[in-house]
C-alpha cells in the first residue's frame, strides 16, 4: 500500500483552524499528488482509495490515463446539503462529485442518511473513525458550548439565543484556538455541547463531545439519530430546553455512541469492502 502525501497524528494535531480548505494549499498540495501518483509504477491489480470524493479536482482526469482496476472514494459531505459552505457553486459542484462517483466502484460514506439523501446506486455506509488526538478529562467551567462554524448551516443563532434568555447563561465559542489539542481541551472543560445545525452527514461533534466528557445534544434529524441514542434528541425548542436542564441537573450524563463498534472497525471494513 502506498499513501500519497499523507498526514500523522502529529500532524492533525499541529493544525490551526485556519487551515480550513487555503486555496493555494490546496491547489499546490494536490499538484503533489498527481506528480506522485502519475510517477508510480502501477499494476492492473493495485487498488486506489481516495480519501475524500468532493476534493480530488482534477484527478479524475488523471485516472482517464493511468488507472488501476479497482477505484475507491470516501464522500464526507455533499453539495446536496442545505446552504452547503460551497453554496456559490453548488450546482457544477453536485455534477462533479456525481461524475466522480460514477468513476469509482463504490462509495464510502459516513451515514445511512448520507446514502438516502444522495441517491448513488454505490454508496456504502462504513461510518468514520475515531480522530487520532489525545483526549482530556478537565474540570469544567463552561456550562454550555457551541464548536459549529457560525453559518446559517451549522448554527441557529435564535435558538442559541433563546436557551441563554431561558437559562440566564452564556454559550461560549472557541476563541484563538491553536491546534487540534487546543479544541479538545476547550470541550473536555465543557458541561454541555449544543448543537443547533440543519444539515450533518456524520457528526464529529458528537464524537468530540463523548470522547472528551462532553454531553452532546443535537436535533433528532439527519445523521445524529445513527450516533446518539434518542433521549439525546430534541424535535422543537422545548425538547431542547427540558434536555439542556436534565444535562445541567446532573439526570443527563455522557452518552456511548451508537456506531462505537464500527467506528473502531473502520480500516478492517474499508479492507473487507475493498478486497471484494
Amino acid at each position: 500500500m502506498v499513501t500519497i502525501s499523507g498526514y500523522s497524528a502529529e500532524d492533525f494535531a499541529k493544525a490551526k483552524a485556519g487551515d480550513f480548505s487555503p486555496i493555494n494549499k490546496s491547489i499546490n498540495w494536490e499538484c503533489e499528488q498527481i506528480n506522485h501518483y502519475m510517477n508510480m509504477k502501477l499494476y492492473h491489480d493495485d487498488v486506489m482509495f481516495i480519501a475524500d470524493l468532493s476534493f480530488p479536482g482534477l484527478f479524475p482526469n488523471i485516472l482517464h490515463h493511468k488507472r488501476p482496476s479497482k477505484v475507491f472514494m470516501f464522500c464526507h459531505g455533499t453539495s446536496l446539503n442545505n446552504l452547503d459552505y460551497f453554496e456559490k457553486t453548488r450546482l457544477t459542484k453536485m455534477m462533479i462529485e456525481k461524475c466522480h462517483a460514477v468513476l469509482s466502484d463504490a462509495v464510502f460514506v459516513g451515514s445511512q442518511y448520507h446514502v438516502e439523501k444522495l441517491s448513488w446506486e454505490n454508496t456504502i455506509v462504513t461510518r468514520l473513525p475515531y480522530p487520532p488526538f489525545e483526549t482530556y478529562a478537565l474540570s469544567k467551567d463552561k456550562q454550555i458550548i457551541s464548536v459549529s462554524r457560525p453559518t446559517k448551516q451549522k448554527v441557529d443563532l435564535e435558538a442559541e439565543k433563546a436557551v441563554m434568555n431561558h437559562f440566564n447563561l452564556y454559550i461560549h465559542r472557541p476563541q484563538n484556538l491553536q491546534s487540534w489539542e487546543d479544541y479538545y481541551k476547550f470541550v473536555a472543560s465543557s458541561e454541555i455541547m449544543l448543537i443547533t445545525s440543519c444539515e450533518e452527514t456524520f457528526g464529529y461533534q458528537v464524537v468530540d463531545a463523548v470522547l472528551n466528557g462532553c454531553i452532546p445534544i443535537a436535533p433528532n434529524a439527519y445523521s445524529y439519530r445513527e450516533l446518539l441514542p434518542h433521549k439525546y434528541l430534541y424535535d422543537n425548542e422545548t425538547d431542547m430546553m427540558c434536555l439542556i436542564e436534565q444535562a445541567l441537573n446532573g439526570i443527563l450524563g455522557v452518552p456511548e455512541l451508537k456506531c462505537d463498534r464500527e467506528m473502531k472497525n473502520f480500516y478492517q471494513n474499508l479492507a473487507y469492502y475493498m478486497r471484494g
